[in-house]
């Protein structure tokens, strides 16, 4: 064997693989993956793009009618945001970075290449809860299991870059885990939407434009009756739907719009179903099926779902839905303002 002819040997790749033989050459790598002194070999840091690549930014900030300071803010949040350790700091995405810097526009260039098949296709094999994704929470140990003992989409999640880590808790070891950047977070939602809608049903353009243009202008009664025709137009003979189901279609439709949505947030008597936040408003949502908007919105004023808001300076409008089972659309809505 040629073993003794090697002095340094460096391996990359997505998964780890398990190293099973007690003989084995592979028994003697160190796992560099998540130390903080090599958290950056892989990537570039927000000090690298301010000294090296200066001149790039000033000329995309030219081309997109923006000062260097709001370019740069633009391209932390498109593409940084990614740490491998506990005290790593800021990473881009230097695929995407070096691609937005060329073409002098803010693109989502990952998902360009390709969608994510075998990743959403896990999530919905292991029936998982893609609205904990944002926030979802991870022992060490977790991060490695080898690529054929995983039953849990979350670490294949991490070691593929749709997730990333945000928080270290490192009393209890605990990795709190979320989407790096919008590229990443709005990307995955579009791949998600298919497989909760089928297609044609969730390539609606205008319908986006429409919903989300109203929902800035906080007229929150043209949105509601756009949303009341989308989930009409989806035909009737699918299989019925679990208010999971739907909750997870609001969720993904508010997410897809690039608008900030918080879903089952906590308050002290309990989680609001979804919160959404423009420049102007917050919206709390209640979600029913089979119930009442007037339910819904008792539930709100009950569980004090608006109070962690008061003192926002947004007006605060809260939402009561409710869904009908039998004609699989919203049957009725009412908007209150806080």
């Amino acid at each position: 064997m040629s073993d003794a002819m090697l002095r340094f040997v460096f391996i990359t790749g997505i998964s780890k693989f398990s190293q099973m033989s007690i003989f084995s050459e592979l028994n003697s790598l160190q796992n560099i993956s998540m130390k903080d002194r090599f958290s950056a070999i892989c990537g570039i840091t927000q000090r690298e793009v301010e000294e090296q690549l200066r001149p790039d930014v000033e000329a995309l900030a030219q081309k997109n009618g923006e000062s260097y300071a709001e370019a740069m803010e633009h391209l932390r949040r498109m593409y940084d945001g990614y740490h491998f350790s506990p005290e790593c700091e800021d990473i881009y995405n230097p695929f995407s970075l070096l691609n937005a810097l060329n073409d002098r526009r803010y693109g989502k260039y990952w998902f360009a290449s390709g969608t994510p098949t075998f990743l959403i296709e896990m999530l919905r094999r292991y029936n998982f809860d893609i609205e904990s994704l944002d926030g979802t929470v991870l022992r060490a140990e977790g991060f490695d299991v080898p690529t054929e003992s995983i039953t849990d989409p979350v670490p294949v999640l991490y070691q593929s870059g749709y997730l990333t880590i945000k928080e270290y808790n490192f009393a209890g070891d605990l990795y709190t885990l979320a989407y790096p950047n919008d590229e990443v977070r709005l990307g995955f939602i579009y791949s998600l939407i298919p497989a909760y809608l089928p297609d044609p049903y969730y390539k609606k353009d205008s319908f986006i434009y429409s919903f989300t243009e109203s929902l800035r202008r906080g007229d929150i009664g043209s949105c509601m009756q756009q949303l009341m025709a989308f989930f009409a137009s989806i035909p009737y003979d699918l299989e019925n739907r679990t208010e999971k189901h739907y909750h997870t279609i609001f969720y993904l439709l508010f997410s897809m719009m690039g608008l900030y949505v918080e879903s089952e947030v906590k308050s002290a008597a309990g989680r609001a179903d979804i919160v959404l936040k423009t420049a102007t408003h917050i919206y709390v949502f209640e979600l029913k099926v089979d119930g009442s908007a007037e339910e819904a919105l008792r539930q709100i004023d009950s569980r004090g779902y608006l109070v962690p808001y008061t003192a926002d300076g947004r007006k605060l409008v809260k939402v009561g839905v409710n869904f009908d089972s039998a004609t699989r659309t919203v049957s009725e809505w009412k908007a209150v303002e806080g």
